[in-house]
């Protein structure tokens, strides 16, 4: 059943994740041990994340944790606005158990984790289309004697043509993000940065439910199929409204900066 957003909407935060290369840790060894142990750190009340690695574009074999934050209250319980711990999230990783502390440590031997200084930024659910296909559930799931699920991440940052004020272009997305159509499992949203690195920047964050229906549409960056082709002539109302939008800003893919991120483990404490 698809999560239904009215209000409170989520918050969805993005840390930037490195492994330790100079001593020797590999991608293979780090995505075993979140997937083995790491998973299994435990997330405050209302959090869950996924870790991600780049597939396509700017960032491709890097890494990004993606939190899922349910509503601003509860993020705002656990971090400060200048992104460190509140004292509810220090008393929370007090009463954790010695074994919880270990897997800690040991992932920060593997790499860094989602806390500061780590480069991150939380943003603000602007615009979605809740008529998407993707419904709402795990991006990364293992499941005996089944395909794995695994979801596509797209983030692909925007910025406002000369001239062009915020105001404008959240008016226009927030009257017209309805005729959004999204190819079949793909799901669009419109998220700004309202903490950390990126304030006040724009970003489309589209979901994927998987590799293959990425290839379906988009095989290589940038470079649609017939599929992508029929399904765009098909859905005219939706061409007209992306080309409404680039009279506003920059819109998702090349020239601007972008990276296509497959989901490689999930929380589960």
């Amino acid at each position: 059943m698809e999560k239904k957003y009215n209000l409170p909407v989520p918050v969805f935060s993005l840390y930037y994740i490195a492994i330790d290369t100079e001593a020797g840790i590999t991608p293979e060894q780090f995505e075993t041990f979140v997937r083995q142990k790491g998973v299994y750190l435990p997330c405050y009340p209302g959090w869950r994340w996924t870790l991600l690695r780049g597939l396509r574009g700017e960032r491709v074999g890097q890494y990004l944790m993606l939190f899922e934050i349910d509503s601003v209250e509860h993020r705002n319980r656990y971090q400060s606005s200048d992104g460190n711990k509140t004292e509810l999230a220090n008393q929370f990783w007090q009463e954790q158990p010695q074994k919880t502390h270990e897997i800690l440590t040991e992932w920060q031997r593997y790499g860094t984790f989602s806390e500061i200084p780590t480069i991150y930024t939380d943003y603000q659910l602007l615009a979605e289309n809740k008529k998407s296909t993707v419904c709402y559930g795990p991006r990364y799931l293992e499941r005996p004697n089944q395909e794995t699920i695994a979801r596509i991440i797209g983030l692909h940052n925007l910025a406002l043509r000369p001239g062009i004020k915020a105001e404008t272009f959240e008016t226009f997305i927030a009257e017209n993000h309805h005729r959004i159509v999204d190819y079949p499992g793909w799901k669009f949203r419109l998220l700004k940065g309202e903490r950390g690195n990126r304030l006040d920047q724009y970003v489309v964050m589209m979901e994927i439910e998987s590799l293959a229906a990425l290839n379906l549409f988009y095989p290589k960056p940038d470079i649609a199929t017939d599929e992508a082709f029929h399904f765009a002539r098909a859905h005219q109302d939706t061409k007209l409204m992306y080309k409404e939008w680039k009279q506003f800003a920059s819109f998702s893919g090349s020239p601007q900066i972008y990276t296509d991120y497959l989901s490689v483990a999930e929380s589960l404490g």
